[in-house]
């Protein structure tokens, strides 16, 4: 069931979470700022300090997801 989680259901719900935090705040900083700071929480709730990794790869998704949003707005 984790392995669900974190391969499929964890990346897609960082997908949305970029696409309509970009979309709401047009600032492509405060969405993976948000992703690292739930991301850590879950980290601490959930999992052990191994999932740190993942914790870095969904901030780093998010980040190429606003900055290709931003850059489809921008030549609108």
């Amino acid at each position: 069931m984790e392995f669900m989680l974190i391969l499929f259901i964890f990346p897609a719900i960082v997908l949305i979470m970029s696409i309509v935090g970009y979309v709401l705040t047009k600032k492509i900083y405060v969405t993976p700022a948000l992703i690292f700071v739930l991301s850590s929480f879950l980290m601490l709730l959930f999992f052990n300090e191994s999932f740190f990794i993942w914790v870095i790869v969904y901030t780093f998704l998010s980040v190429i997801v606003t900055v290709i949003i931003a850059f489809i707005k921008c030549r609108k």
